[in-house]
């Protein structure tokens, strides 16, 4: 706790980081996170993107979260295999600095967001990535690492950004860790499979389709609305129309439904 209160630089701004940490202890959902992330931790940490990797680097067996509103940045579109470059980079910088918190300068870094052909290309999101800070965690015990990473779109500020991401990174952490997870048969949808589910049918509007794939993935209307940068309200009256179309009555069927379809096409 000393550190918490002594890194601020007045009694103000310690009850003020004590506040958003506070808050970041009892996230329970991504879209809760994300929220988190855009209304209070912006102010202390300005970022476009909060990636995080852990497993075990050595083998390569990682998985991967990101966090984020720019289009084509979400786990489920990245995947930790595209993003491997970038995150073993973000590891070495760790491991090099010490295993402390660090300042990074993206420039001239295009090898580290995936090989041509795997679909970034210059106009990609994350190539537009000029800064970031990494910090991560080691435990004893498996071997396991954690890498954290906040990078932006424009130069960070220097002397303060490495210091509070390692004050907020426990709270991420923690708030992560008790996020649901999602079934195993969930897991797998993405958006090649699901539009294989949706074709057949040929009535579903391509922002129908969009909900329907996070509605397969579990989220709620709150939270694809978060992802999809529309409000709750709309998101509603999307599903009110994909269950007249699909002639069913709640998500689980509409999802049923779109299953079968794709078992007999």
């Amino acid at each position: 706790m000393s550190e918490v209160l002594c890194a601020p630089e007045s009694r103000a701004d310690a009850a003020a980081f004590l506040q958003v940490a506070t808050r970041g202890a009892t996230l329970s959902t991504h879209a809760d996170l994300w929220r988190w992330l855009r209304d209070d931790v912006q102010a202390l940490l300005p970022h476009d993107l909060l990636l995080v990797a852990w497993g075990d680097f050595t083998a390569g067996d990682l998985q991967v979260d990101l966090v984020s509103s720019l289009p084509g940045l979400r786990t489920h579109e990245c995947g930790a295999g595209r993003l491997q470059p970038l995150v073993n980079y973000l590891r070495d910088c760790w491991i090099a600095a010490g295993h402390a918190a660090c300042q990074l300068d993206l420039h001239g870094c295009a090898d580290l967001f995936g090989a041509p052909g795997q679909g970034w290309g210059p106009g990609h999101a994350l190539s537009f990535m000029r800064s970031g800070v990494v910090h991560g965690t080691r435990d004893p015990r498996t071997g396991c690492e954690r890498i954290f990473a906040a990078l932006a779109n424009r130069p960070q500020p220097a002397d303060s950004a490495p210091g509070m991401l390692r004050l907020l990174m426990p709270f991420i952490d923690l708030s992560l860790r008790g996020m649901p997870s999602t079934p195993a048969r969930q897991a797998r949808f993405d958006r090649g499979e699901f539009d294989a589910l949706v074709g057949p049918l040929g009535t579903l509007s391509e922002r129908e389709r969009q909900i329907m794939v996070w509605v397969a993935m579990g989220k709620t209307n709150p939270e694809i609305g978060c992802i999809l940068r529309i409000s709750e309200f709309t998101v509603k009256n999307h599903m009110k129309s994909i269950f007249t179309k699909l002639d069913v009555t709640n998500r689980a069927q509409a999802v049923a439904k779109l299953t079968r379809m794709a078992a007999y096409a």
